[in-house]
């Protein structure tokens, strides 16, 4: 199993950076001491002249708003959701077309917000990517599919639509009671039959397409428009065109995104703060902090390498995923329901239930590597230039944010424009 395993998490590693490693020291860094810090009249010459203070303990450095991937606490309660639900989809669908449809309504609401909060914005890429649509589009389009078959509703429809008078096949001829002592006469196809001979004769034919099914529990003796069935066929199918159209969004936009150099991406800490003016790290590159009071905290720019990655990802993934949409809508329209391989029904949306696991797989591993390390582009190791009343030099060393910093980090850029609402009144600039 190794042998698979390691492969896997080197391409990974390729595509999606896991790890950084630096190691430097103050001494390494070629500083210019007359070259001024930030927008002050600090030089580098007045702060190196000072003894450097020593920072107790490390301290977290976590995303802004809009730079967490989707955090793997959230990415296990999906996965619980729609793992037992793929499972029974496969054998007894109809037990599970609520969850489904939940499900996709839920996720659908969660990658709009996340549209209308980040702007599409390409450091933002993590939080607004639509890759978990994948599998909400299988489900959708198995839904409506197996609902129109299974209740025969194109049939229906197109009785109710286009042959109006087919429905009048069999009618009650108007007669005195006295003239048929017997009962009514009914009228069908040009034939009259009484009460008595109807059942025997016309109450075994069976034709869906005309409209007249002796069986009480067939959906043709329901009319259409008061059939359950023919509503959640509509909401599903409004539902797989929203999807679709999202992940079109999504594609664009990554794409813009790509064509573009790579974003630059905010980061916060406690340390920063307070009169913070610059980061020195351990590879010799200078951050100016943007101090942010509202939030308690100092934020530098570092260059998005794992934004890019994801850039890259959410065009060529979504674009696959909706390839294998249509190679799902295909097996359902054209498969026969009675087709089996190995005792299985292949008429399953089987390609993107297989690739919406595949995508919240990839979405947990990396939620726990990101969670977990620090971006790429800095090193534990830092030196944090403050500036009250005399320059001071403070050594210390930044730690990953953990669950807690993607938490925020993603929430924040989902939530971003209910603005006061979700902030309260000290909403951050």
């Amino acid at each position: 199993m190794a042998t698979v395993f390691l492969p896997t998490l080197i391409f990974f590693c390729v595509l999606f950076p896991c790890f950084s490693f630096a190691t430097a020291s103050l001494d390494l860094c070629p500083l210019n001491a007359s070259e001024i810090i930030g927008t002050t009249n600090v030089t580098w010459g007045s702060v190196l002249n000072v003894t450097i203070r020593e920072i107790g303990g490390s301290s977290y450095l976590r995303p802004d708003i809009g730079g967490a991937l989707l955090p793997y606490v959230y990415t296990i309660i999906v996965i619980i959701i729609h793992l037992p639900v793929v499972i029974i989809r496969v054998v007894r669908w109809q037990k599970v077309q609520t969850w489904s449809l939940a499900a996709t309504v839920m996720t659908l609401a969660v990658t709009i917000q996340g549209y209308a909060s980040t702007g599409f914005a390409p450091e933002r890429v993590l939080t607004w990517t639509p890759l978990l649509l994948i599998i909400d589009a299988g489900s959708m389009a198995q839904v409506l599919f197996l609902i129109i078959e299974d209740r025969k509703l194109l049939s229906r429809l197109r009785h109710a639509l286009l042959s109006p008078k087919k429905s009048e096949d069999v009618v009650l001829l108007s007669a005195a009671p006295a003239e048929q002592p017997y009962g009514a006469h009914w009228s069908y196809q040009g034939k009259v039959v009484d009460e008595i001979t109807q059942v025997q004769e016309i109450g075994n034919f069976r034709e869906s397409r005309e409209g007249f099914v002796s069986d009480a529990s067939s959906p043709e003796e329901t009319p259409i428009l008061r059939d359950d069935s023919f509503y959640v066929a509509i909401l599903a199918f409004l539902l797989l065109v929203t999807t679709v159209v999202l992940q079109i969004l999504g594609v664009d936009r990554a794409v813009r995104g790509v064509q573009g150099s790579t974003p630059l991406v905010s980061w916060c800490c406690p340390i920063f703060q307070p009169f913070g003016i610059a980061v020195l790290d351990g590879n010799c590159d200078i951050y100016p902090i943007d101090q942010n009071f509202v939030k308690g905290v100092g934020c530098i720019v570092i260059p998005g390498v794992r934004q890019m990655s994801w850039l890259k990802a959410t065009a060529a993934g979504t674009a696959l995923g909706l390839i294998l949409e249509v190679v799902d809508i295909c097996l359902l329209s054209f498969v026969h329901t009675k087709a089996r391989w190995r005792g299985m029904k292949m008429r399953r949306p089987w390609c993107t239930m297989f690739g919406g696991l595949t995508v919240l797989g990839m979405i947990l591993v990396y939620g726990i590597i990101y969670a977990s390390t620090l971006p790429p582009g800095i090193s534990e190791k830092i030196w944090v230039v403050q500036n009250a009343d005399e320059p001071t030099l403070w050594a210390g060393e930044l730690t990953a944010a953990g669950l807690r910093g993607a938490m925020i980090g993603w929430n924040d850029g989902i939530f971003s424009s209910w603005r006061t609402a979700y902030y309260g009144s000290s909403m951050p600039q």
